[in-house]
């Protein structure tokens, strides 16, 4: 029995030892940074990585940060961006607006740019059902493509941000979230413009009844103050910021999604519940600590990996294609890793190929390990000799009809040596039937005689 209770006893402390040492390997997974707010986050843009942060999994209200994702969604699941939009009710928010009124007319575009650069709740709201139909089918959206990202401690309520004990997410899901977001280039653009007006206007597809401008609401792009940042007081406009979001509630503090880039290094910051311009220092904390300690290396630079392949039987003779992304790492200072790197192409693709198709992957290795596929995109189109009769609708849709004939014909003859069959066999049938008939009645009659 002592011996029971002494084995279980050991595993026991074990089993601690071992979730203690769990714990600590996850809290050593990213570096501690000093902030005066509870919450803030860094990542490389690249890569993902943490870089560093404090209560980084911690819930928190994402306020009007919230509308950074918003915009991503919206322009995923636009083709054209400068579609008109008709504002045909009341978007019913208040807060931050750009104040739409029913009647006017604004494209995509423009509502994303009030959107971002206003932080406006009733451009949100128009997106929103301008894209799913109404602000809870895009809720739903929202968190289906968030855990899509990663964002798994995410829920969202609204595309706006105001106020709801429903609607939250962590340092950490918003920063990818964000990362996520800038790898569009339309979302790049707003979010480093500094001002933008509408002025008023009447014609079929812009209707805009009274003149707007609006100056970026993150203090980073457009301010003329100072902070108190280490001691000194320093420009809160900082000219490696090129973006992201800010955002504002009672509940939520002061919040901001920051973007640097600096010795070919993006890297993005987070921080929440902060107030004033604490949530600057803060966030420039971060970035600044993220250049400081940690170096990007570049494994393959798309810009530098083109090559080209000739094709038989094509006009062209040969398309040019490079990787669709750049791979990075991003190491500590002084951090030294083991790299033995190599790739493979894998090539496929179909005719025609047109600028920006998919033509095959690169497979990264480190040694044997596969460490990253990215697609190969084309950079220049390649047609058959024969695409007049390949890819001419008016020859394709006569090769379908052809094709169908062909087939049809063949069905037919089909039928038709089945059916001839089926008359012999019946007509074998119908003689034998008709040869016992006349046998039974020669017998019949034999009887009758006797």
């Amino acid at each position: 029995m002592k011996k029971k209770l002494s084995f279980l006893l050991v595993c026991l402390i074990t089993a601690i030892m071992v979730i203690n040492s769990s714990i600590t390997a996850f809290a050593e997974t990213y570096d501690n940074v000093d902030l005066i707010s509870n919450y803030g986050v860094v990542i490389d843009y690249e890569t993902g990585q943490v870089l560093g942060g404090k209560n980084i999994d911690s819930k928190v209200y994402p306020a009007s940060t919230t509308k950074i994702w918003t915009a991503y969604l919206t322009v995923k699941n636009t083709k054209n961006l400068d579609e008109p939009i008709e504002i045909t009710e009341p978007p019913g928010v208040d807060g931050s607006c750009m104040y739409l009124e029913v009647g006017e007319i604004f494209t995509v575009r423009e509502l994303l740019q009030g959107l971002l650069i206003h932080s406006s709740n009733d451009a949100a709201v128009v997106l929103a059902k301008y894209v799913s139909g109404s602000v809870e089918e895009f809720a739903n959206l929202m968190n289906e493509e968030a855990k899509k990202a990663g964002a798994l401690n995410t829920h969202f309520n609204n595309p706006h941000g105001l106020p709801d004990e429903n609607h939250y997410t962590t340092p950490y899901d918003m920063a990818m979230l964000a990362r996520k977001a800038m790898s569009e280039k339309t979302i790049r653009e707003i979010v480093n413009t500094k001002s933008i007006s509408f002025k008023e206007k009447n014609t079929p597809n812009s209707k805009v009844h009274f003149s707007r401008y609006f100056t970026n609401t993150n203090l980073f792009l457009t301010s003329n103050d100072n902070m108190n940042y280490k001691g000194q007081s320093v420009p809160i406009k900082y000219d490696i910021v090129d973006g992201i979001k800010t955002g504002y509630t009672d509940d939520a503090g002061r919040c901001l999604l920051s973007s640097a880039v600096k010795n070919d290094m993006r890297v993005i910051a987070a921080v929440f519940k902060s107030n004033g311009t604490n949530v600057y220092v803060d966030s420039r904390t971060l970035l600044d600590y993220g250049f400081e300690n940690y170096t990007s290396k570049t494994i393959i630079n798309k810009e530098d990996y083109t090559k080209t392949k000739r094709v038989l039987l094509t006009k062209e003779k040969e398309f040019i294609y490079k990787p669709k992304s750049s791979y990075k790492l991003v190491m500590k200072n002084g951090e030294s890793t083991e790299s033995d790197y190599s790739y493979k192409e894998k090539l496929d693709y179909d005719l025609p190929i047109y600028e920006g198709d998919k033509v095959g992957t690169l497979e990264i290795y480190n040694g044997k390990k596969l460490e990253k596929t990215i697609d190969l995109v084309s950079t220049s189109e390649l047609h058959s000799t024969f695409a007049f009769f390949t890819e001419s609708n008016f020859f394709n849709v006569l090769f379908k009809i052809i094709l169908f004939l062909i087939l049809a014909f063949l069905l037919f003859i089909v039928y038709i040596v089945v059916r001839k069959k089926y008359k012999r066999k019946m007509k074998k049938i119908s003689q034998k039937n008709k040869k016992k008939n006349t046998q039974a009645r020669k017998k019949t009659t034999q009887r009758k005689k006797r």
